[in-house]
C-alpha cells in the first residue's frame, strides 16, 4: 500500500461512475482532495456519482483548503482551478498526483511530481489482486465518454495480461 495521493477531479469522477472509488482508499493510506476539485466533482449534488463521492471523502479523504493564487507554493501555469490545486498540493505534500488531463500531466511532470491517471490505478489495483480485470472498465469508461487514446487501451490491456 502506498502512502499518500492528491486527487484531480476527473478520476474522481470516473472513479465514481464505475463504483469503484474504495480502490483508492485501499491502494493508498491517505487521500488529499483539494477543496476546488471536490466543488467541481460534486457540482451535480444529485448525481449518483457525486454522491458517492461525497461520501467518499468524508469517509476516507482529507479535504485540503485551497492554495492561495499569492502563495508561492500555488502553480497555476493556465490550468483550470482543480487541475492547479492539486498540482499544488502534490508538490507541497512531495506526493503522486492522480491526473489524467494531458496538460495537466505535463505541468506535474515539469514540476518533478509522480503523475499515475485513473488508468494506471485500475493497473495497479489488478495488480494488487483488488479487481479480476481492467478491459470492462475500460470499456466503461470509454461508455461513459471518458477520452482515451486506442493506444493507451491497448497498452494497458497488455500489461494486464488481457490482450
Amino acid at each position: 500500500m502506498s502512502l499518500l495521493i492528491v486527487a484531480d477531479t476527473g478520476p474522481l469522477v470516473i472513479l465514481a461512475k464505475l463504483n469503484h472509488l474504495p480502490l483508492l482508499h485501499q491502494l493508498y493510506t491517505e487521500i488529499r482532495i483539494p477543496e476546488t476539485v471536490l466543488i467541481e466533482a460534486t457540482t451535480l449534488a444529485y448525481r449518483q456519482d457525486a454522491k458517492r463521492i461525497v461520501g467518499f471523502a468524508a469517509q476516507y479523504a482529507q479535504v485540503m483548503p485551497d492554495i492561495a493564487e499569492d502563495d508561492p507554493d500555488y502553480l497555476d501555469y493556465g490550468l483550470d482551478a482543480g487541475e492547479a490545486q492539486a498540482i499544488s498540493w502534490a508538490k507541497r505534500a512531495n506526493c503522486p498526483v492522480l491526473l489524467d488531463e494531458r496538460r495537466g500531466r505535463a505541468v506535474a511532470k515539469q514540476e518533478h511530481l509522480a503523475v499515475l491517471g485513473t488508468v494506471g490505478l485500475l493497473l495497479k489495483a489488478k495488480q494488487a489482486g483488488l479487481i479480476p480485470e481492467i478491459s470492462s472498465l475500460l470499456d466503461n469508461m470509454l461508455a461513459h465518454d471518458y477520452r482515451l487514446a486506442p493506444a493507451l487501451i491497448q497498452q494497458a490491456k497488455r500489461l494486464a495480461d488481457e490482450g
